[in-house]
């Protein structure tokens, strides 16, 4: 019966996701609204379905849970601080960091990244995963190296642990 429902939808979340994008979209919610939705979502995930890997399996989702409202709490404080460097009229210390992966795997190093860059003042500019580190780009930094402790104890130590 599995293998059934995995192939009529082999990607039940993108489904998911495709069919309220579409009601969004479309700004009503009716049951031909909905049934486009998952028609559209259905055709999207199944010629898709192909060229993605298998889903990555991860344990301790209420450390996911944790980990999402750290980084949620973490992007306040950081809009906060760009928006002080700003009304300060100093000049930032913008600098290009390299920052040494110890994570491995596709979806956890492109976590990291994203976690990064959606921390104002903070972006990824390359990802090398052969030589295994980050260059990331600083808006305003001081210390390097107590910028590549926090992003290891705050976000790349339990992306380690949600993907062994």
């Amino acid at each position: 019966m599995k293998g059934l429902f995995r192939a009529v939808l082999p990607r039940p979340y993108l489904v998911a996701t495709l069919v309220v994008l579409w009601v969004v979209l479309q700004n009503r919610l009716d049951v031909a609204t909905v049934v486009g939705g998952l028609v559209v979502g259905m055709v999207i995930a199944r010629f898709a379905h192909p060229f993605w890997p298998e889903p990555p399996r991860f344990r301790r989702p209420l450390l996911a849970l944790r980990l999402t409202g750290r980084l949620l709490g973490d992007i306040v404080v950081a809009n906060m601080a760009v928006a002080a460097l700003i009304l300060r009229w100093r000049r930032p210390r913008s600098r290009f960091v390299s920052y040494p992966l110890e994570v491995r795997g596709a979806v956890p190093v492109t976590l990291l990244s994203s976690i990064i860059s959606l921390t104002p003042g903070t972006v990824t500019v390359d990802v090398d995963r052969h030589a295994r580190h980050l260059l990331i780009h600083c808006l305003d930094l001081d210390d390097e190296a107590a910028l590549i402790a926090q992003i290891r104890t705050r976000y790349e130590q339990p992306l380690k642990e949600l993907f062994p």
